[in-house]
This record gives structure tokens, sequence and C-alpha cells, in this order.
């Protein structure tokens, strides 16, 4: 198996007026809207629980899952206020005129999604780093940072990734043992921080049957009670087919992600974007770009593509792809080395 390792420019910030990066400032309001998603889901599982209680003289299974399911989103939405409610205040300050500094960093110890790093003299406390952006910044040893503000408050980058990561100075923790590197290489079934984002976000991708099950176990409990409605069942479960079905046609490409990176090599392929659909509410969405010279182009459509993919392609012009979509087959696509994966074909 050839093992060479393969260098690929990557998406970094701008050295200044970082909130003009379209795809900074998109990383941005998804999280600033978190909050409002949150209230959403709130108010519709409330609503379900009530309606569903509606059609019966007492409590529901079904209606007991959406009221756990409103307890859930209420959860989330404290933490997510409580990680990052203050820092998104000091970070749109400091995105805003304050240059950036390409820094030497050091990962010292890291639990959870927390990762402390030195960063000369200083500590910095940085969340949410996953596995994959660990070790990109154990690989190439720096990072991009802004500030510190006068509270300690900075924002920092890692290459690769636009989503802007809470900093904060801290006092200089007890380090613990490095991690091993993770191997690089132009075979895509030896690169194995994208083959971790492949297989992370198929586990992902599977949350939501979760909740579906939930609901048809929660009516299949109601329904053997025989105290719905006639008819109210049957229409219940006739929505939930729809979903399941659409929700397996929608993640059948995301979960052979992992087989299509085993396929082969990596190839750089100069490309242009032509279109992307997404925005806050969707970070996630198909991305349309032109491969090849006038007269003999693709259009090559790429399904569930990340602000990140889309930030890098737009950065170096370059598409880094695992054989070719035809024939209405998928290929991989993403950066060699980095957690940016997705699945592409020829539209």
């Amino acid at each position: 198996m050839d093992n060479t390792q393969i260098s690929a420019a990557v998406w970094r910030p701008a050295e200044q007026w970082q909130a003009d990066d379209t795809a900074v400032e998109l990383r941005l309001k998804v999280m600033r809207r978190h909050p409002r998603n949150a209230m959403i889901g709130i108010a519709v599982s409330l609503v379900l629980a009530l309606v569903v209680s509606a059609f019966r003289p007492h409590v529901s299974a079904l209606s007991v899952v959406f009221v756990l399911n409103a307890v859930r989103l209420v959860v989330v939405g404290v933490r997510h206020q409580v990680r990052f409610g203050r820092w998104l205040t000091a970070a749109k300050d400091l995105l805003v005129g304050n240059p950036s500094q390409r820094v030497a960093a050091r990962i010292v110890t890291h639990k959870g999604d927390r990762t402390v790093l030195a960063v000369g003299p200083m500590h910095l406390r940085v969340l949410p780093v996953s596995w994959g952006m660990r070790q990109v910044i154990a690989r190439t040893g720096e990072i991009t940072m802004v500030g510190p503000d006068a509270e300690g408050n900075a924002v920092v980058f890692v290459d690769s990734q636009p989503r802007p990561l809470t900093a904060k100075v801290v006092e200089a923790p007890a380090p613990t043992e490095p991690e091993p590197i993770a191997r690089t290489s132009a075979n895509g079934a030896e690169d194995e921080v994208p083959q971790w984002y492949a297989r992370r976000h198929a586990r992902i991708q599977l949350i939501p049957f979760v909740g579906l099950f939930l609901v048809y176990g929660a009516l299949i409990y109601d329904a053997q009670q025989r105290t719905f409605l006639p008819g109210f069942a049957g229409f219940y479960v006739f929505l939930l087919v729809v979903s399941t079905i659409f929700g397996i046609t929608r993640v059948f490409g995301q979960m052979r992600l992992s087989t299509l990176l085993a396929a082969g090599q990596w190839q750089a392929h100069p490309v242009t974007v032509e279109a992307w659909k997404g925005d806050e509410r969707r970070p996630f969405a198909d991305l349309t770009l032109v491969m090849g010279p006038p007269g003999g182009q693709h259009r090559i459509l790429v399904k569930h593509a990340s602000v990140e993919l889309v930030a890098n392609i737009s950065a170096t012009g370059t598409l880094w792809m695992i054989g070719l979509p035809k024939d209405r087959k998928a290929a991989a696509v993403g950066v060699p080395g980095h957690p940016v994966v997705a699945a592409a074909r020829f539209a």
C-alpha cells in the first residue's frame, strides 16, 4: 500500500477582518442561532405532547417522549449558553479590526472537547476541539489566534476549519501524555484523520433515527392500550414511515464515506464553486462545482457539503477527490489529512 504523505493547501483566516470571511461569519451565525433553534424545538415538542394528550384521557407514552425531548432541548440550550454566550459577545468585538496572529501551539492537556494549548508564555483553554482538530494542531504545531482581550478571551482557528473556537487564558495545568500523531497518506484507506471524520459523521447521521425509533416504540405501546381514537395511530405511523424512508435516502451516501475513502488515492482537480445552498439554518447543503476546461466541463454535485469543505475549495481552487463520480456512483471528496470529507457525483 502506498503511504506517501500528501501536503494540501488549506483554508486559513485572513490576517485581518476575519468577520468578513463568509465561512467564519456563517459559523458564528450558526452558534448565535442555536438558542433560537432550541426554543423552537421546545415549543414544537410541547405542542405535539398537548395534541397527543388531547386524543386520550390519560398520559400517553408518545406525549412523554415529546416532553422528554423538550427537556433535552432545554438542557442543550442552557449548556450552549453557559459555554458560548458571553464568549460570542467578546468574539464579535475581537473579530472586527483586530489582526490575527499565526503562533506556535503545543497541546498540554485535553479532556473531552476541552484542550489546553501552550501558546508562548500563555496557556489557552480551547473548545470545542475534536480529535481531528487536535491532530491538525499536533501535526502543524501552529494555530491562528485573535486576541486575547483584557478579560482573557480569544478566538482560535485551526487550519482547514473556519469555525471560531472559544479560547480563554488559564493557569498552566498538569500536562498529560501526548496523543500519537495520526498517519497521513495519499492512500485514502490509510489517511487516518479523514477516515475518523467519515466514521464519526456516519454515527451522527444515525442520531435522528434513535428519536424515530423511540416514537415508534411509544406508538406501539399506546396502540396496545387501545386508548387512541380510531385512525390516530395509523396517521402517526404513516408520517413516521415517510420520515424514515426520507431519512434513509438522505443519509445513505453519508454512511458510505469511509468505504469511498478507501477506494483509491487522493487526486487534486482545479475547480470553481458555482453554487452552494447552505446558510445559518443549514451549514451542510448541496454544493455544485465546475471541473475541466471550457468545452469539456463537468458539474460535480457534492451532497451534504459542509461550510468547511466549501471554504477550503474556495480558498485553494482545488478539489481533492478519490476516484471519479460517474454513472451516478459516488466518490469521496475532502482535504487530505484534515477532518473535511463529503460524497460527490457528477450532476
